[in-house]
């Protein structure tokens, strides 16, 4: 523990001993760090005052050192404003002013003479060294210790109350300038140490800071410590459910994405951008479906809840792979959304599988006993390749349930294409789906609605290229052209629609298989 006092008006003090013995202790710590500017450094000094506003200096008392904080230190710059800041300094008779500073910083001339004149030493101290810990060192080597005030607990519950900190972090440097000593948040150390519990991080987090060797200061310390702590725990409440708003808004959209049509997709194209969703990017889409949920957690809000808790779950479990990770989710579906800025390679695909398997495994044990399958799309860029994937990833689901494999997540690709294909093909709705989109040609000849389809199916096997497949055909690529244009129309296919292509391309791909008679 270090001792630091408030004075009146919101100073924070501590008495030590020696100005030399002050920049010593800091130059070990800080090597080549610490500079005097000007002025003597053979002085006594009474106490250290961590000083926030200029007109502050003016209630300092003869003798002081005075530790600028950053914000201060750095609205003074050199010019008038330090000199206004020197002569009271140097009015009160201070021992020294200490500032974060650039080590090419030079002080105006009016200053340094006026420092000089009054006694006043001014001590440069680099702007990356921790002021808090430059100042527990400072006191560390102080002659004796003052007791904790009730000031400086007063202190840091007015921040608090002012609510002007919204983060973990900012607030327990600030409460540790305060009261004069680190807080530190994380695991209880096994030292003798003053410690509170924190919800901020899980069950093993802890607020703990050093002991005053005082009973009275530590009852009054360990006070303080329980306030910090309830007010790190509503910000990390405040933080949790800007996050889960932002998800749900965010998975709201995605899973709309997913279930448009082309001109739907476009029109919430916009407001997937706002949220973050970069729809421009190279897409993979994993579904997760939950095959006993409601069975496992008994009603409809428990298993709302949890839905909405596995989303969370699996989000955080994938984040650790890089990419932009996006998550959505309706009554039976989880739908993650992993983006990248270029096509991924076999590599990262690789470690892609391993995330979702590391994904599922989370899932599974935050609910026990929870059946799971689940499908992963293949890459595809754009927004249109987003509802590609998504498609993809449904039918990997299928053929997941159709060979019992939970669990374990089914990419697309490595299905198999000729048992994907009759997996898929013996649902009746999809039968039902594939007789409506060929009834416009039932009329045909089987010669000509079967040159209809294989041109098609070709032209959709080469990526749309019209000379590619007029070579695999041997036609010619007006020939082609013209077949397959003539196919969308009577059928009624947009071919930028990525759904509508990618059904008409595997309806085409299961009737060349022979297994099936469309």
């Amino acid at each position: 523990m270090f001792p630091v006092s408030t004075a009146p008006g919101g100073h924070h003090t501590v008495q030590v001993n020696s100005l030399d013995s002050v920049i010593g202790e800091l130059d070990v710590r800080y090597p080549g760090s610490v500079e005097v500017l000007v002025g003597p450094t053979d002085i006594e000094v009474g106490e250290v005052r961590l000083v926030e506003r200029t007109e502050q200096v003016d209630d300092a008392p003869v003798g002081a050192l005075l530790v600028l904080e950053r914000g201060l230190a750095a609205t003074l710059g050199g010019g008038y404003r330090f000199d206004v800041l020197v002569r009271r300094a140097a009015a009160r008779e201070v021992a020294a002013l200490v500032l974060l500073l650039p080590a090419d910083t030079t002080l105006p001339i009016t200053a340094a003479t006026l420092a000089r004149r009054a006694g006043v030493a001014v001590i440069r101290l680099a702007p990356e060294v921790d002021l808090t810990a430059a100042v527990a060192s400072m006191v560390r080597h102080a002659g004796h210790q003052l007791s904790v005030t009730l000031d400086r607990a007063r202190a840091v519950c007015e921040i608090i109350d002012a609510a002007t900190i919204d983060d973990v972090d900012a607030l327990l440097d600030r409460a540790g300038l305060l009261i004069g000593t680190p807080i530190r948040l994380g695991a209880r150390p096994d030292a003798d140490v003053l410690a509170v519990r924190s919800d901020h991080e899980g069950a093993d987090s802890w607020l703990w800071t050093e002991r005053a060797r005082d009973p009275s200061a530590d009852t009054l310390l360990e006070m303080v410590l329980w306030r910090v702590a309830a007010e790190t725990g509503r910000l990390a409440a405040e933080r949790a459910r800007s996050e889960q708003m932002s998800r749900r808004s965010g998975g709201e959209v995605l899973v709309q994405l997913v279930e448009a049509d082309r001109a739907g997709r476009a029109a919430l194209a916009p407001s997937a951008r706002r949220l973050g969703i970069p729809v421009d990017g190279w897409h993979i889409v994993t579904r997760v479906e939950t095959d006993n949920l409601l069975e496992v957690v008994g009603d409809d809000l428990a298993a709302y809840e949890t839905r909405d808790a596995l989303a969370a779950v699996a989000l955080k479990a994938a984040s650790s792979l890089p990419g932009r990770w996006h998550i959505g989710h309706d009554p039976a579906v989880l739908l993650l959304l992993w983006t990248v800025d270029e096509r991924p390679e076999q590599e990262a695909l690789a470690r892609l599988q391993h995330q979702l398997e590391f994904v599922l495994r989370a899932l599974l044990g935050r609910v026990e006993g929870l059946r799971l399958f689940c499908g992963v799309g293949a890459p595809h860029p754009g927004l249109a390749g987003l509802a590609g994937s998504a498609t993809e990833a449904r039918l990997a689901v299928s053929s997941a349930r159709f060979r019992r494999r939970s669990s374990t997540p089914v990419p697309f690709d490595s299905m198999g294409m000729r048992a994907t294909l009759l997996e898929w093909y013996g649902s009746p709705i999809v039968q039902q789906s594939i007789d409506r989109l060929f009834a416009p040609i039932a009329d045909l000849s089987p010669a000509k609605r079967q040159a209809m389809i294989d041109t098609l199916c070709t032209y959709l096997d080469l990526q749309g290229s019209a000379a590619r497949a007029a070579e695999a055909l041997h036609l010619h690529r007006n020939a082609v052209r013209y077949r397959v244009q003539r196919a969308f129309e009577v059928l009624g296919i947009d071919e930028d629609d990525a759904d509508q292509r990618l059904f008409l391309h595997l309806a085409c791909r299961a009737q060349r298989l022979g297994e099936v008679d469309i």
